[in-house]
């Protein structure tokens, strides 16, 4: 490690997934600082961790998990501080990932003082949560609001995100996430339009959060059309409420296979999902010039230009009816993905991603506390 160099302390307890690919994009691509991971360990964090992200350390915090538990909550605290204290005579920026490591680093920082050093990005915020109690969502709430007094900057993954912050009163503003141009790597546009069904995608863990309940009823109703067929890219604990005939899945993928099938099986991207920050699996299929049938949720409603590159919807009746608009009209189908791939070139891309990211920390590396 270059001690002259600014180090960024990525803190984080939600290994995997999303959270896990964002960090890896933000180490590997920005590899002018030098980057140390803070993490915890969930059952599909990548057994490979440490040979996909090109960090110079990682070191496991053993009490971290998602759920509030006071007493392991409270030791990963005092974890996560006396790590902090190893690196604090260094020009520092600790960027926070998650709700939990938000909340458990705000605290830590402003014990050490390190608070103007601090960017949170909560990659769905917890209080978004639809798998949960209204008094637990209450509880998320004055976590973010008691976090937020401590300092630091929350900066959202996305403008309808950044809003909800605002809805009770906590300052933040966005910097929307970014994915790399995978039209370039991976598409095959001649068997995208030359083949026999049309299949409609999504691609993630099969989880609460993503509603394969919906994905499944909206399956069901195009039973017996032999030329449409359902696809969920990857794998899941839910994996069995997946149950109609015509949903096919791929199981547990490397990232790239996934973007692969993404790539050159799926002809219309839909999404069930009941919250989001931003999902990178739409951006990804939005590279992919894909059109996009989305449920109306954070995240999803900054994607969609209605009649432009998809449908939002709210019912299993209007996914219906907007897959049944896109699967009728080959033409609809190439002007909304090229519409989708428009709007992430301009909006949604890795490199404004990046350079937006390096300029926040260029300016919190500088400061003093």
């Amino acid at each position: 490690m270059n001690r002259g160099k600014l180090t960024i302390l990525h803190i984080v307890e939600s290994f995997s997934g999303g959270v896990f690919d964002f960090i890896s994009d933000i180490v590997n691509e920005l590899p002018e600082y030098d980057h140390v991971i803070i993490h915890g360990l969930r059952e599909d964090t990548p057994h490979n961790y440490t040979q996909l992200i090109k960090a110079s350390e990682f070191i496991e915090v053993k009490n971290f998990q998602r759920e509030i538990n006071l007493i392991k909550d409270f030791k990963a605290l005092i974890e996560v501080i006396s790590i902090l204290r190893r690196f604090k005579a260094r020009k520092i920026v600790i960027h926070l990932h998650s709700s939990k490591a938000g909340f458990i680093g705000r605290i830590a920082s402003r014990f050490l003082k390190l608070y103007n050093k601090v960017v949170y990005t909560p990659h769905g915020a917890s209080f978004l949560r639809k798998d949960v109690s209204s008094l637990k969502r209450n509880i998320y709430i004055l976590c973010e609001k008691i976090a937020a007094r401590c300092g630091g900057f929350v900066v959202a993954c996305s403008k309808s995100e950044a809003e909800e912050f605002k809805k009770y009163k906590i300052n933040a503003f966005y910097i929307n996430n970014g994915v790399k141009n995978y039209s370039k790597i991976f598409m095959d546009e001649t068997k995208s339009f030359n083949k026999e069904k049309i299949i409609v995608g999504n691609s993630g863990r099969i989880v609460e959060q993503k509603n394969p309940d919906l994905f499944n009823s909206i399956a069901k109703e195009f039973i017996g059309v032999k030329e449409i067929e359902f696809l969920w890219i990857g794998d899941g604990p839910l994996k069995d409420r997946l149950t109609s005939p015509n949903i096919r899945i791929t199981g547990w993928l490397s990232r790239d296979k996934a973007i692969e099938y993404l790539a050159n099986d799926v002809d219309i991207y839909l999404s069930t999902s009941l919250w989001e920050g931003l999902s990178l699996t739409i951006l990804q299929a939005m590279s992919l010039k894909k059109p996009l049938v989305l449920y109306k949720c954070v995240g999803n409603i900054d994607l969609v230009s209605c009649d432009q590159n998809g449908f939002l919807f709210t019912t299993k009746d209007e996914a219906v009816k907007a897959l049944k608009i896109l699967i009728n009209d080959e033409n609809m189908r190439k002007r909304f993905g090229e519409n989708s791939y428009s709007l992430y070139i301009n909006e949604f891309n890795d490199k404004k991603m990046l350079s937006q990211y390096k300029k926040l920390y260029k300016e919190l590396g500088g400061m003093t506390t």
